[in-house]
């Protein structure tokens, strides 16, 4: 039977659930639910296997690993994003990289809103506000008639759209890859990234991190930004310029951010974005439902399943 090693379920997901059970009747599975403590831990526990199931973003696979994982045949990603992994060190290895495309999409864009109102509405500052006795009035943004811009319209991207929409709110949208029949029958308009900029009261992202999105919106997009918009971040924490956006923030350009990912995490505790009453800030957990748990994984042992008939899907390499 084909060696299954799964290195890094910790915080534990995969353990106990009906994901757990369908690798189990595919091969001989070994799951290790403590994080390792480095890279050659990492490799130790996964030496020897045919598959890997990768459940954490904080476990890297690079040059080095892939170089020496000799065995390995599939990389099986639970989730979407694919940048702690050196996926030309996977091609070049022959490893088949799978991942989970599309079962976070609803929960990631029901969260983007919900920060989008948060901030727009500024919900955390009234809240703390009342609770220490006070009553402040106004400076309040209501979204129906205003622009999003969406940058990145991949799954998640085209469920915001679906959902903005529903709040009356005109969309504008850039993509690497734009699809016309989705815009069309989406009512939004297709705009160049400067141009999103300019028009978008806010900016909702959604493209996976990669060396052409990394710090992609930085001192020159804020500069272009309309005083006031609200930056709304659920992709990856580096596609924006950390510095940048401080700086925006400070000065007021940027009426507001609703931030879900950070070039550092957990956010280190005092980090200049936690004393910005503006800013709305969760734990990267966009994605985190029971629903979501629950089809990911099975999802990710179906990748598995399916690699082991000859017939591989949900391929990135």
């Amino acid at each position: 039977m084909p060696r299954i090693a799964v290195p890094d379920d910790f915080p534990s997901v995969l353990s106990g659930s009906r994901a757990e059970a369908r690798l189990r009747e595919l091969g001989e599975v070994e799951i290790h639910t403590a994080k390792a403590g480095s890279a050659e831990e990492l490799f130790r526990r996964v030496e020897g296997a045919d598959v890997v199931v990768n459940i954490r973003a904080y476990s890297r696979f690079d040059r080095g690993f892939f170089s020496r994982a000799k065995g390995l045949r599939h990389l099986s990603i639970w989730g979407t994003g694919t940048d702690n992994v050196d996926l030309e060190a996977a091609r070049a290895a022959g490893v088949t990289v799978t991942n989970t495309p599309g079962v976070a999409a609803a929960s990631v864009a029901e969260h983007a809103l919900a920060l989008m109102l948060a901030a727009a509405r500024r919900i955390p500052f009234h809240d703390a506000a009342v609770r220490r006795g006070e009553w402040p009035r106004g400076g309040m943004v209501q979204l129906r008639g205003k622009t999003l811009g969406l940058v990145g319209l991949g799954a998640i991207g085209r469920e915001t759209a679906r959902l903005a929409k529903g709040l009356g709110m005109k969309i504008l949208a850039w993509t690497f890859h734009p699809d016309p029949a989705f815009a069309a029958g989406a009512g939004l308009e297709w705009a160049e990234l400067d141009d999103l900029y300019a028009r978008a009261d806010v900016l909702s992202l959604h493209v996976r991190l990669s060396p052409e999105t990394r710090g992609m919106v930085g001192e020159a997009a804020f500069a272009r930004m309309k005083p006031g918009a609200i930056l709304v971040n659920t992709a990856r924490g580096p596609v924006v310029d950390e510095g940048a956006l401080l700086e925006a923030l400070a000065s007021g350009r940027l009426g507001g951010a609703g931030l879900d990912v950070f070039e550092a995490e957990p956010l280190p505790a005092g980090h200049p974005l936690t004393k910005l009453p503006q800013v709305v800030l969760s734990p990267h957990n966009a994605g985190i439902t029971p629903e979501v748990t629950e089809a990911g994984l099975l999802l990710a042992a179906e990748n598995v399943a399916a690699f082991l008939a000859g017939k591989p899907r949900n391929v990135v390499i």
